[in-house]
C-alpha cells in the first residue's frame, strides 16, 4: 500500500471524509503551486482535523490556493495553524502566504 494511501485511510478514519477524496485532494493541492506532497498533507491534516473542513470546503479551499499561485507552502502551512480551527482565517492563510501578502508589499493593502 502506498503512502499516500495510508496517509489517505488514517485521515479518513479521523475526519469522516473519504479516503479517495483525501488522496485526490493531496494530489492536488501537492500539483497545484509548489509540488510539496509533505506540507500539503500538513495543512490538509490542519484544516479537516483542527478547522473542520468538509469537501466542499476543502475543494473551495485548494482552488483558492492555485488562483493564489505562486504561494510560499511553508508560509501557508504556518498561517493555517495559526487559524487555531477558525474556518475564516483557514482561507485568509491563502492571502497571507500568497505573493501579495500585506508583509510582502510594506504594509499597505
Amino acid at each position: 500500500m502506498s503512502e499516500q494511501k495510508k496517509w489517505a485511510e488514517k485521515l479518513s478514519s479521523q475526519c469522516g471524509l473519504s479516503a479517495a477524496f483525501l488522496k485526490d485532494i493531496l494530489e492536488e493541492l501537492s500539483e497545484s503551486c509548489y509540488g510539496d506532497a509533505g506540507t500539503s498533507r500538513d495543512v490538509i491534516e490542519e484544516l479537516t482535523s483542527s478547522c473542520h473542513l468538509n469537501e466542499e470546503e476543502l475543494r473551495k479551499f485548494v482552488k483558492d490556493v492555485s488562483k493564489s499561485c505562486p504561494i510560499d507552502a511553508k508560509k501557508l502551512q504556518a498561517e493555517v495553524a495559526k487559524a487555531k480551527g477558525k474556518k475564516n482565517l483557514a482561507f485568509q492563510a491563502i492571502d497571507n502566504a500568497g505573493p501579495r501578502s500585506v508583509s510582502d508589499r510594506g504594509g499597505v493593502r
